[in-house]
């Protein structure tokens, strides 16, 4: 993980792994897997985002609220 990305993120949840007692291929695992969630996290959210945005194609003209 980038110490750019860590920053950019400002979570405590970085520095609570790195102040964690553990081994260092426990550490780069744990870092490995918070860097998946967030790209997985980033996708639902870009996806979410494109069907809201496509959301007003498919309503009906005639649909009221």
């Amino acid at each position: 993980m980038r110490k750019s990305n860590e920053r950019r993120l400002d979570s405590g949840i970085y520095a609570r792994i790195s102040e964690a007692r553990m081994n260092e291929s426990d550490r780069h695992a744990a870092l490995s897997n918070l860097h998946s969630a967030e790209l997985i996290v980033d996708g639902l959210v870009w996806v979410q985002e494109k069907f809201a945005t496509l959301g007003h194609y498919f309503l009906k003209p005639s649909l009221k609220h």
